[in-house]
C-alpha cells in the first residue's frame, strides 16, 4: 500500500493505494488536524478498506502438510 497526505488547511486528506500489492483499490479520506493526526488513522482507514473490499485482496495459500496429526 502507497499512501499520501495533503495538508487542507485544518484537516489532512489521506490517499491510499493498493496497486503495488496487485490491488486495483484506491481510497481517500479526510481527518481533522495535521499530519500525525493523519498518521495516527492511517492504520484504521486501510483496515477498513481491506475489511470493506476483501473480495478484491488476494487470500495466501496455506500449503497442505503430508501426514495428518503430530
Amino acid at each position: 500500500m502507497t499512501y499520501e497526505f495533503i495538508n487542507d488547511g485544518d484537516t489532512t486528506i489521506i490517499k491510499v493505494n493498493f496497486s503495488d500489492e496487485g490491488v486495483e483499490l484506491s481510497g481517500e479520506t479526510s481527518v481533522k488536524g495535521d499530519e500525525s493526526a493523519a498518521v495516527a488513522y492511517l492504520p484504521v482507514f486501510e483496515s477498513d478498506l481491506r475489511r470493506n473490499f476483501a473480495e478484491k485482496f488476494p487470500v495466501p495459500e496455506i500449503p497442505a502438510e503430508n501426514g495428518g496429526m503430530i
